[in-house]
């Protein structure tokens, strides 16, 4: 079979081609790190690739939604605990209000102080998080939980529950609490808020001339409730706690899955550059060697002997 002059002209032409393409794409490689930069150049590597990546922004989106929920949780925690230490001294101030030799202008003083108790409760009621959103108004974030009304009875104003972030496909993290919920504890009155419980205590205090035995039953009922009061902030707080505890292990757990992936990922796609220089310099040495041999073949034209 005869190859003529065009033919040998063009083979050398497209193969010069071949070597300039995979030195390009060699260099472009060797610059970047990376054995994979287009999908054509691995379809299923760089498939898994892109699974993977998918999968490392998902966990990252965790991690950062897991962090807001530790904020959260540590705002209301710190709240709930004030809270308590309110309760530890309304529980005091009733022990103290129990003693049957106080006069009315004693009664009064610990009125008086009780008053600031309920308003410091109140206003830890009321606390917001860091993007002023309340925390323990359920669903209605955007409503403070309780307020006075026009009595200046202290009343429940939010809605629903608290709402939840995902921490990862299948599990979401509640960051606050129905404060109606949180609040409310079982008296010989029925089922109470906190706040009520402290206001018919103060209500109690401020009763001019009330005989000694409703004075004695409410005083009962005030360090019950004071004390249920403390045991229900106790439980909410060890709430708070639980949840703080799953995100930290879920934290821990998607970090350690994200170093899993993305070396998995490094795997798929970085460049052994020793082995690619190799192949760099052979492709170079194979392109130098063509085009020797294609300025060669250019000579055995007809037309150099005419």
């Amino acid at each position: 079979m005869r190859v003529g002059t065009f033919q040998s002209f063009q083979s050398q032409v497209s193969r010069m081609g071949s070597l300039q393409s995979t030195l390009a794409q060699l260099e472009a490689q060797i610059a970047s790190g990376k054995r994979i930069l287009d999908p054509s150049d691995d379809p299923l590597g760089s498939s898994r690739v892109a699974d993977l990546q998918r999968s490392i922004d998902n966990n990252q989106q965790f991690i950062r939604n897991m962090d807001a929920i530790t904020t959260q949780l540590s705002f209301a925690d710190s709240a709930v605990d004030a809270m308590s230490n309110q309760m530890v001294r309304a529980k005091e101030l009733a022990v103290q209000a129990a003693n049957g030799t106080l006069t009315d202008a004693d009664r009064k003083v610990i009125s008086t102080e009780l008053g600031q108790i309920i308003d410091q409760m109140l206003s830890l009621s009321n606390s917001r998080d860091a993007a002023d959103n309340y925390l323990f108004s359920g669903a209605s974030v955007g409503t403070a939980p309780f307020a006075r009304d026009a009595t200046g009875a202290i009343v429940w104003q939010g809605s629903g529950e608290a709402p939840k972030v995902p921490i990862s496909t299948d599990v979401a993290v509640s960051t606050g609490a129905n404060g109606l919920s949180m609040l409310s504890i079982e008296t010989s009155g029925g089922r109470q808020t906190i706040l009520a419980s402290l206001s018919e205590f103060k209500a109690l205090l401020d009763a001019p001339g009330a005989d000694a035995a409703t004075f004695t039953a409410g005083m009962e009922k005030a360090l019950r409730d004071t004390t249920a009061g403390i045991d229900r902030l106790a439980d909410q707080r060890a709430t708070f706690g639980s949840r703080m505890a799953q995100v930290d292990t879920e934290t821990g757990r998607l970090k350690a899955l994200e170093t899993t992936m993305t070396t998995a990922k490094s795997n798929l796609e970085s460049l052994d550059v020793a082995a690619a220089i190799v192949q760099l310099k052979s492709a170079m040495t194979l392109l130098d060697a063509s085009q020797q041999s294609f300025a060669q073949i250019k000579k055995l034209s007809l037309f150099s002997y005419l």
